[in-house]
């Protein structure tokens, strides 16, 4: 999530990268709860103390190898202190992997899509997303035309299991150079020349990690705070899939993967515990 500041050009958007809308009560799928029944769990004490020695919201190795019916039992416990939470239907992984399809023929020809499909693919070392087609996919990659005004306004956002990218920024040359300054405070090499080398460089990086970020939601991922994460918003409230309550980026080393498009080692651990909890 990022807002731009209302001195700027463009008028402020309260949220570039929406969060899905999505219960957080949901358990796990039922593959976890068949395998729940015959497998020991460790107890909450234990448990807490375990995620207690992690780093924030990063859910290390010492928190990756517990039973199925550990995660099942307690699934709400790692929501809260992870800020993760089943977000797709029940029919969107099967046999932890999702098959998407790209029904806006200009999102298709760009490969932001494939290209974003890549790097969770690569990261997570199985091939969790890969391309389908209009008979044969279980999520969707769209263009919309969303919300421009400073009130709920959205670069992408995913919801069950559609992903729409806005049209009206996607489509609006001076957008990136203005998210560019507002995050890093400096000018976006080929700001106004968006036909240049340069611009059309930024541009493929900052669309793909939106797309990135948004199929990261498929997997059960929130948002954190850190400006190196791709899941990362720049405010959030506490509740039962957010650990605390942020107002501002946590910016780490002066990155901002939204810019990168490169998920960190915090993306890479959550999406690994949503699997085991059993959200993909």
């Amino acid at each position: 999530m990022h807002q731009i500041k209302r001195s700027l050009l463009l008028i402020g958007l309260t949220a570039v990268l929406a969060a899905p809308f999505v219960s957080t009560s949901t358990n796990p799928t039922s593959a976890v709860t068949a395998a729940a029944k015959t497998t020991k769990s460790v107890n909450r004490q234990t448990l807490a103390k375990a995620i207690k020695r992690t780093p924030d919201l990063n859910p290390t190795s010492s928190v990756r190898h517990f039973s199925f019916r550990t995660y099942y039992s307690y699934f709400t416990l790692f929501n809260k202190n992870y800020n993760v939470q089943r977000m797709s239907k029940p029919t969107v992984f099967k046999h932890h992997q999702a098959t998407v399809y790209v029904p806006s023929a200009e999102l298709r020809e760009t490969g932001y899509v494939t290209a974003a499909i890549k790097n969770w693919n690569v990261a997570l070392g199985t091939k969790v997303f890969r391309i389908g087609t209009a008979t044969n996919h279980t999520i969707t990659v769209n263009m919309k035309d969303g919300p421009t005004s400073p009130d709920g306004s959205w670069d992408g956002y995913y919801q069950t299991n559609k992903v729409y990218v806005n049209a009206n920024f996607y489509n609006n040359a001076n957008y990136l150079p203005t998210v560019y300054t507002d995050l890093t405070g400096d000018k976006m090499a080929g700001a106004s020349s968006p036909n240049s080398a340069a611009y059309q460089h930024q541009y493929k990086r900052y669309w793909t990690a939106v797309i990135t970020h948004e199929l990261g939601h498929s997997l059960g991922l929130d948002h954190t705070p850190y400006s190196n994460d791709i899941m990362a918003s720049e405010f959030e409230s506490a509740g039962s899939d957010f650990k605390y309550t942020w107002t501002d980026y946590k910016v780490v080393d002066n990155s901002f993967a939204i810019l990168t498009g490169k998920l960190s080692t915090r993306d890479i651990n959550r999406a690994k515990l949503t699997k085991s909890i059993g959200y993909w």
